[in-house]
């Protein structure tokens, strides 16, 4: 894969992981935490195999910052464009888009703001940028190999 072409695919891998970070700030500021009960229950009279749960204000954090420290700390295998480093960004990749689409969800089906709902459409959208760089990217490295 060309250098230039792997420098802007891990820049926007920086992206979206400052774009996480806002995300956690927004979801924890607004107390995400305090829905995830009723969010459960509701979802586990939809879907009965989905357990009900609730969260402290605590783990919340410690898993919110856990997924940046991941999806930041995971950057370096990115830069060097090793197969380990593809996996991280392609996962993230697509954690994200699940992330903002839920958002995006949620706000169509509560018709209101919802924690988080702001900076997951955002999140959503550049999900999809970041996967679309990602497949040219493959697409580009299989037509440089043959």
């Amino acid at each position: 894969m060309l250098g230039n072409q792997l420098t802007k695919i891990t820049q926007s891998y920086w992206v979206l992981g400052l774009a996480q970070v806002i995300h956690s700030m927004e979801e924890t500021y607004t107390e995400l935490y305090l829905r995830f009960g009723s969010m459960s229950e509701a979802l586990h009279k939809i879907f009965p195999w989905i357990p009900q749960f609730a969260i402290s204000a605590d783990i919340f954090a410690i898993l919110n910052y856990l997924m940046i420290a991941l999806i930041l700390g995971s950057i370096p295998a990115a830069e060097k464009g090793s197969r380990l480093g593809f996996i991280f960004m392609w996962s993230w990749a697509i954690i994200e888009l699940l992330n903002g689409a839920f958002h995006i969800g949620t706000w169509i089906f509560l018709r209101t703001y919802f924690p988080g709902g702001v900076s997951g459409p955002i999140l959503f959208v550049l999900s999809l940028v970041f996967i679309q760089q990602l497949r040219n990217a493959g697409k580009q490295t299989t037509q440089a190999i043959q």
